[in-house]
């Protein structure tokens, strides 16, 4: 018997939080599905844990491992090893570090997809847990507090313009139909892209529209080992360009999708990148670009000094900088 949803998971040293994971797959109820696990070459006892689950639920539990990190060479984790794996009518997305926390999520999820015809994406409210202990959980949506006006009390459409206004939002929430991905060329899916969430949201969304069910069934673990965002904050100036620039790239994919839509909302994504580009890895070439330019007249006085500070030194030099200035004690 087919399943019903295809749940792709990908995981890298998750040992500490990948049985919840999995054991929030398999509490789903009234859904048949397939659990589509791929481990990025794990070093900490992941990948023993997770052929535990395979051995118990081998039917179900379908685990692929690698030997050679591949994010690293970055290479589109869940479009490349677990996408052309699925064979449910529905995918449903969820990390090795995050977990799903209602039974019947997939169930009210496919329920509002199909309440919803030419739905190509469903997106639900989850709890952000501080990995660090240093704050108390709360609701990942709105995930920034001028982000509320935006955030639906029912069940809402949100077109690809309404959507942009989300900056976050919870990954291990997506569900969408198999056959949307049909309408996204391949290359579009596995280009180089450090945002693969933002990727996939804002492509499924400009081949169709998305849907937001307001409830609370998954858990986002914020600040755990080996984010990406902890590795960003650390990263020399070069490699920052390097994720701009393909960023950059995936926003003209998503564009080309839409055609002449969503213009306006689509350019402050591009700006915003820009900033990134102008505030941690300026340099002279980046001036001169006509938009890069536009960006950087409307920042304030103080930051266009910092901009051409930071352009005249070398990549060494300015990572000290940067260094300093995160460690330095704000006023």
């Amino acid at each position: 018997m087919e399943p019903l949803v295809s749940i792709c998971c990908v995981t890298y040293n998750h040992a500490a939080t990948l049985a919840q994971a999995l054991d929030g797959f398999l509490m789903q109820r009234g859904v048949r599905v397939e659990v589509l696990v791929h481990d990025d070459a794990s070093t900490d006892g992941t990948q023993a844990l997770l052929q535990s689950y395979a051995d118990r639920y081998p039917d179900t539990v379908k685990p692929l491992y690698e030997t050679e990190n591949q994010y690293r060479k970055g290479v589109a984790m869940d479009a490349t090893f677990n996408f052309p794996r699925a064979t449910g009518e529905y995918i449903a997305l969820c990390e090795g570090d995050d977990a799903w926390t209602d039974p019947d999520k997939l169930a009210r999820q496919i329920d509002c997809l199909r309440a919803h015809p030419g739905a190509t994406f469903c997106f639900t409210n989850a709890t952000v847990h501080d990995a660090s202990g240093r704050a108390p959980d709360r609701p990942f949506l709105p995930y920034y507090p001028e982000e509320a006006a935006w955030l639906a009390a029912e069940p809402a459409v949100y077109q690809l313009g309404r959507l942009t206004r989300l900056t976050f939002i919870p990954t291990a929430s997506f569900v969408f139909p198999r056959a949307a991905l049909e309408a996204i060329p391949r290359a579009m899916l596995t280009a180089p892209c450090p945002y693969g969430d933002l990727r996939l949201k804002l492509l499924l969304t400009a081949v169709g529209f998305a849907v937001y069910l307001p409830a609370d069934t998954c858990l986002y673990r914020l600040n755990s080992a080996g984010s990406a965002m902890a590795r960003w904050g650390a990263e020399p100036a070069a490699r920052t360009r390097e994720r701009c620039a393909q960023t950059l790239r995936m926003l003209a994919d998503v564009q080309t999708l839409c055609g002449e839509r969503c213009q306006a909302e689509l350019q402050c994504l591009r700006d915003a990148q820009l900033r990134v580009l102008l505030y941690a890895a300026p340099t002279r070439a980046l001036l001169r670009q006509p938009e890069a330019r536009r960006v950087y007249r409307a920042l304030p006085l103080p930051r266009r000094l910092l901009c051409r500070l930071k352009a005249c030194l070398p990549d060494d030099a300015l990572r000290t900088l940067r260094t300093r200035l995160r460690r330095a004690p704000r006023a």
